[in-house]
């Protein structure tokens, strides 16, 4: 089973532009600055009940159809089951709605990938641009993120576990947050 491990960490303009500044010298960009629109998809609330989320990610001409499984609630980091395939978007949206599912929840934001060789793990940071705030996401090892996000200037009380979801329902008005 494939497990998302994640830390993501809010952060202002000029926290932004520090680790920015650092991950030019020290990581190699896995994914320029694009604008991403994400639709999560549901089938009378059954997912969400459960704490689960299937999304549909679409980006640079791209789509990512992930399924993501409930949290591990004694975690330190965000931590779920999670699978997704690259489909041709238009067609899965058809394929949901054929079998009943339909758009929840929508949210746009701009995102960077970098790929960061941290104490000889791999470390996907995500420099995340949203409507709600600047975020900072480091997925990779458990064994590594907590000394990699010390490493960037954080320590564990400046991590968040709530999804962009949750955070966009606590911020924004539902017109900014409007299903597709």
């Amino acid at each position: 089973m494939a497990t998302e491990t994640e830390v993501k960490i809010e952060v202002d303009s000029q926290e932004m532009e520090r680790v920015r500044r650092r991950l030019d010298v020290e990581s190699t960009l896995k994914s320029p600055r694009l604008e991403e629109l994400n639709v999560l998809y549901d089938q009378d609330d059954r997912f969400a009940a459960q704490g689960c989320t299937l999304r549909l990610r679409s980006y640079g001409g791209r789509s990512i159809l992930t399924f993501k499984g409930p949290l591990d609630a004694t975690s330190l980091f965000k931590q779920r089951p999670e699978f997704q395939t690259e489909v041709v978007g238009a067609q899965m949206r058809e394929i949901l709605s054929g079998l009943g599912f339909e758009p929840r929840f929508r949210y746009d934001k701009y995102r960077e990938i970098r790929n960061w060789i941290f104490q000889g793990n791999q470390i996907e940071v995500c420099l995340d641009e949203t409507p709600a705030g600047l975020f900072v996401e480091l997925e990779g090892d458990p064994a590594t993120l907590e000394a990699a996000a010390h490493e960037l200037g954080w320590s564990r009380d400046r991590f968040i576990k709530k999804s962009y979801i949750e955070i966009y329902q606590e911020r924004l008005s539902p017109s900014d947050t409007r299903d597709e």
